[in-house]
């Protein structure tokens, strides 16, 4: 008997010497844009991408001065390993990078991060017939992720079987679509809102009723896409019917005072369709603008006020930490890391 709780004790202690450690996370941010042409569509895609670096390297000064981002370096090579990719989506004319904050999270929790602007729809590129058309941006992140698993630079270290999503605003409802919700009575809908917000200045009544919305209604569920996360999503144009039938995880970070979404009209409609598999609720009041970077001396002369006000400034740190490691621990839980 003595020969045999030896045996097994020399067996325990091979296996626990041949188990790999686990990876020690990378501790810089590299930083790379991609440009890509959908030539189907005749659109182009750009996307920056952040990523785990080992590298040391002077700290990029990006294009847009008017937010604060995260240090990061350009260019450099990525960490050694497989990592499970994060695609990002902005809101109606936004960018690429409006949301680089969540990057310092995600990146250092050992994730890849792809934000895609949507070209049309960006401040960069703004156009209102474009605009009207946003069933192209679900089309923007599915062609992305296709481009994006066959880079050279980012090919072997992208787990295609480990992707997730964030959208902020419009890109929440363009989560909702790549994860399977529809939309219904678009054109109704979208003539009762221009009716009743007025922030759509270049979109009028006549540009609405002049658009064929008819590929609205396609079908834009991405299965490749294993979990969503939601920051102050638009849910408008969706249908109920639709949420109920969504299988894909969903994170929803909302605000109950959301002064350009009201709760009420999206995301409470998410909540009592959907039933999100995990929820935060801001009750005190939250502007919608406080999931945006914190502005930067340049940006305090440039970006309206509502976007930049002392308020949503000072909360804008705290609730960034506290939605960080929220959505931090919410795609480390769908993919197991």
């Amino acid at each position: 008997m003595k020969w045999f709780l030896s045996l097994l004790l020399i067996l325990g202690s091979c296996q626990t010497a041949s188990k790999a450690p686990k990876r020690p996370l990378a501790e810089n941010i590299g930083v790379h844009t991609a440009k890509y042409q959908d030539e189907k569509r005749g659109r182009p895609v750009v996307v920056e991408v952040w990523y785990p670096t080992n590298q040391e390297g002077p700290v990029d000064r990006p294009e847009d001065p008017v937010w604060e981002h995260p240090k990061e370096i350009r260019d450099v090579s990525i960490a050694d390993g497989k990592y499970p990719l994060i695609m990002m989506s902005h809101g109606h004319g936004g960018d690429r990078r409006d949301r680089s904050w969540l990057v310092e999270y995600l990146v250092k929790n050992g994730f890849i991060v792809a934000s895609v602007e949507h070209y049309g729809n960006s401040w960069r590129s703004y156009n209102p017939v474009l605009t009207l058309r946003f069933w192209e941006r679900a089309k923007d992140v599915s062609f992305a992720i296709s481009v994006l698993v066959k880079d050279p630079m980012l090919k072997k270290h992208i787990d295609p079987k480990k992707i997730g999503f964030v959208g902020y605003s419009l890109g929440g409802m363009t989560g909702l679509a790549l994860g399977g919700a529809k939309v219904h009575n678009i054109k109704q809908i979208a003539v009762e809102y221009l009716k009743k917000y007025k922030e759509f200045d270049k979109i009028n009544l006549e540009l609405v009723e002049n658009t064929d919305f008819t590929d609205a209604h396609g079908d834009f569920i991405d299965h490749r896409i294993k979990a969503l996360a939601l920051l102050s999503p638009a849910a408008f144009a969706i249908s109920p019917e639709s949420l109920k039938k969504m299988k894909v995880p969903v994170a929803l970070i909302a605000s109950e005072e959301d002064e350009i979404l009201p709760h009420q009209d999206h995301a409470l409609k998410i909540v009592e369709h959907l039933k999100p598999t995990r929820l935060k609720l801001f009750k005190d009041k939250v502007s919608h603008y406080v999931f945006l970077n914190r502005v930067s001396d340049v940006g305090k002369s440039l970006l309206r006020p509502d976007i930049q006000t002392d308020k949503i400034q000072s909360d804008r740190l705290k609730i960034h930490e506290e939605v960080g490691r929220f959505l931090s621990d919410f795609f480390k839980e769908q993919f197991n890391n």
